[in-house]
């Protein structure tokens, strides 16, 4: 099989009730010429009145016909793509060219801490940790895996209906095939009702859009990628925590910040006093609370930031450097992704000026508190 374009062939997924809106998304990623199979395709629900599960319609997307590209590249249909978003994807492709490859990752959930990692570090690439649900509004598939995830969900579809997301997930998990995100995210989520019961989860954004960092360049192919680590922050509606892992096969737990803070040599407890009595935190939330964020919910922002102010001083020495915009972003969401959804986006924005102030002085703090550990490894 020769590529005749360094495209991926393209599918939109849609439910009907929002055939409108995957239609404006397929319009913002016209066909490049090659073979028609691979041309930009919406696919819709072939049982839109049957039990809302997006792996029916993902399984449709995934499955021939092919055409000559190399790749397969499926969008649900609530997705934002950047500028250029097809250039910077054969970009990626081109990159690794054997890999499954996601655009985006969520800004409160494990992957968005390895995305945020990444984007912090300087990394142009993440990898996914497989334990977690695959991000799968915007991936990129070899067509040979293409091919068989596409059999694979139509068989789990006979036995239940797990959601896309943990089908993909597994199905890589299965293979040992590791997803890697490409930094920053090429995607946002837009947005509006979720069909399949997620509006719970709140705001659901990119912890680093390159939409959202105004002259960022993309870091490209071969500007490195942040492994698997044996430590990352998570920040999740309003509470801190630590993912570790809990031996082979790319599984972690996760435990409450200060139980696992101990993994980095770091005493909880320190992190408490320089919360309490630093001025610079402590003139911070005095203005946060005057603001009206709760104390409890700045302490936590802080401590999220200790983790990873922590987490990036453990990592081995390098000679990249974070494109600043990018890691403007990636700081930004820290409180964004871990407060929007017991907060809400009009207030923190309100009070972003101060609770940026306040993620960089925990940054400062937390590479401090580790610059005496050893640097991470890879989980065995």
């Amino acid at each position: 099989m020769s590529q005749t374009s360094p495209r991926p062939g393209i599918r939109v997924m849609a439910h009907p009730r929002r055939r409108a809106q995957a239609q404006d998304l397929l319009d913002r990623v016209p066909s490049a010429g090659g073979h028609p199979a691979d041309a930009p395709l919406l696919v819709l629900d072939p049982e839109p009145d049957g039990p809302p599960t997006p792996l029916r319609t993902a399984a449709a997307a995934w499955a021939g016909p092919y055409g000559t590209a190399s790749h397969r590249l499926v969008l649900q249909d609530d997705v934002l793509p950047a500028d250029g978003f097809l250039d910077l994807v054969a970009e990626a492709v081109a990159g690794r060219p054997g890999d499954p490859i996601a655009f985006y990752g969520n800004w409160n959930h494990w992957n968005g801490a390895a995305v945020r990692l990444a984007a912090l570090s300087g990394a142009g690439w993440a990898r996914a940790i497989p334990d977690e649900y695959a991000p799968s509004l915007a991936v990129a598939l070899p067509r040979d895996l293409a091919e068989k995830f596409a059999a694979y969900a139509a068989e789990s579809l006979r036995h239940g209906a797990p959601p896309d997301d943990e089908a993909l997930a597994a199905f890589l998990r299965e293979r040992g095939a590791a997803l890697y995100i490409a930094v920053p995210n090429l995607v946002e989520h837009r947005g509006g009702e979720s069909l399949v019961g997620n509006d719970n989860q709140g705001p659901r954004r990119s912890p680093c859009f390159v939409g959202d960092a105004p002259d960022a360049r993309r870091t490209g192919p071969g500007s490195g990628t942040l492994e698997a680590l044996d430590f990352y922050p998570h920040f999740f509606k309003g509470h801190v925590y630590g993912l570790t892992p809990t031996g082979p096969g790319g599984r972690y737990v996760k435990t409450y910040w200060d139980e696992s803070v101990r993994a980095l040599g770091i005493d909880p407890g320190r992190v408490r006093e320089l919360a309490r009595w630093e001025p610079v935190p402590a003139v911070l939330f005095r203005d946060l609370a005057a603001a009206g964020l709760q104390i409890h919910h700045a302490t936590a922002a802080w401590t999220a930031a200790v983790l990873y102010g922590a987490t990036l001083e453990r990592l081995p020495a390098g000679d990249r450097r974070p494109d600043p915009a990018v890691r403007a972003r990636a700081v930004e969401t820290i409180p964004l992704g871990g407060l929007a959804q017991v907060v809400g986006l009009p207030l923190l924005r309100r009070v972003m000026d101060p609770l940026r102030r306040l993620t960089e002085e925990g940054l400062s703090a937390g590479a401090e508190l580790a610059a005496a550990a050893a640097p991470l490894g890879t989980p065995g």
